[in-house]
């Protein structure tokens, strides 16, 4: 009598062995995204101490701080591309509990896949909000 030996994966064995990695992908992928997100957050966090360090040297030069970020050395006035790509800065408009004479508030709005995170803000008493992305 002949003895076949068996080769290979059978078709159950094959299908428990994509379950099982369907099944891991799908707890780590939600895991490895944020903290992607974690990880860029500092492009936006850089930006914004960039932007307040620029501010406040030119209200020590004109005594008071500027809405236009030209006025601080950057191409636009609005807008700006963090150096990663993750954020876009802008100046927010004043109001009158913060004149742009004497305060200001900086956004680092998020962008692309950086967008689930949410926006940084920076203010001239250095209030950084969210305070837990910070």
């Amino acid at each position: 009598m002949l003895h076949y030996r068996q080769q290979g994966f059978n078709l159950i064995e094959l299908l428990i062995v994509i379950v099982i990695i369907s099944i891991l992908a799908a707890v780590a992928l939600p895991s490895y995204q944020d903290s992607v997100r974690k990880s860029n957050r500092s492009d936006g966090q850089a930006q914004l101490l960039e932007a307040a360090s620029r501010m406040e040297r030119y209200f020590y030069k004109n005594n008071s701080y500027s809405i236009d970020l030209t006025d601080l050395g950057y191409s636009a006035s609005s807008g700006i591309a963090s150096p990663e790509g993750h954020y876009t800065l802008e100046v927010v408009a004043a109001t009158a509990s913060c004149p742009i004479a004497t305060c200001y508030k900086l956004q680092a709005t998020a962008v692309d896949n950086q967008v689930p995170d949410g926006d940084l803000t920076l203010d001239s008493l250095g209030q950084k909000l969210p305070a837990d992305k910070w």
